[in-house]
């Protein structure tokens, strides 16, 4: 009768061993796999609080603030957080653009062009847009940013465009399941006070995490993100100066 020699034996024992592990391993990651239905409800409603659309009120510019804004460059302003009484504030970027505010929101509404444009963004597609009695638009869009190998966050955001404020804001979309545990964000826009025909530019973007993260992401997905939007649009909205609001948005611009 046929014998296998001990070597073939401990090949083989290997063999059996190598795959009950990736069987067990398959089994323990199947349910982080079923956690990601991202049609499921967020596990809130909302922790951060939403901006109100309009300007941006307490916030001031002063001879140092215009005259870096004049060279072409972004202001950091820090507003006092009424939710954090302990001190701290929201931070608020503030951008001058040579173009006129259809050009600048013709860039901020047409989301489903920011790839390419806005860095580490690898996703991003409208997934509903619709009038809303009021003269508001509401625009629901999915987002997937890669920050770094390891570091990637899909969340889905419910924004909200306010023709005759001239502002945009947004939350989370609570309906889906996102990788950030919150967000709130504004853009509003402003005839420049000393340029006809440009812009000022105002955005913010606050995110709570789920997890405390490295100092790079942090650094990031907070500071680095407010300068970069505003420039992106800066970049793209005076290489198109003449562009005009989105057709599906015009009905209810005001000027």
């Amino acid at each position: 009768m046929a014998t296998c020699s001990p070597s073939k034996l401990s090949t083989f024992s290997r063999l059996v061993q190598c795959i009950s592990f990736l069987f067990l391993y398959l089994n323990t990651i199947k349910p982080i796999y079923a956690r990601q239905n991202r049609n499921t409800p967020h596990d809130h409603r909302g922790k951060l609080t939403p901006y109100a659309p309009g300007p941006f009120l307490n916030l001031s510019l002063d001879n140092g603030d215009e005259k870096t804004l004049s060279g072409g460059n972004a202001v950091m302003k820090v507003l006092a957080d009424e939710d954090e009484p302990s001190g701290g504030g929201k931070s608020i970027c503030v951008q001058d653009v040579e173009a006129p505010k259809e050009a600048v929101w013709n860039q901020i509404l047409d989301l489903d062009h920011y790839v390419g444009k806005v860095s580490k963004l690898k996703e991003c597609s409208n997934y509903l847009v619709k009038t809303r009695p009021d003269g508001t638009f509401q625009v629901k869009t999915k987002m997937v940013v890669g920050v770094m190998p390891g570091y990637k966050y899909e969340y889905y955001c419910d924004h909200t465009y306010h023709p005759d404020q001239n502002s945009v804001v947004w939350t989370l979309d609570y309906e889906k399941t996102s990788d950030f545990d919150d967000v709130a964000g504004h853009w509003h826009l402003q005839d420049h006070p000393k340029k006809p025909g440009c812009t000022r530019v105002f955005y913010a973007c606050d995110i709570k995490f789920k997890t405390a993260l490295p100092g790079p992401v942090l650094s990031f997905l907070t500071k680095k993100a407010l300068k970069q939007a505003t420039s992106w649009v800066k970049r793209e909205s005076e290489a198109s100066p003449d562009s005009p609001i989105p057709s599906q948005f015009q009905f209810g611009y005001a000027n």
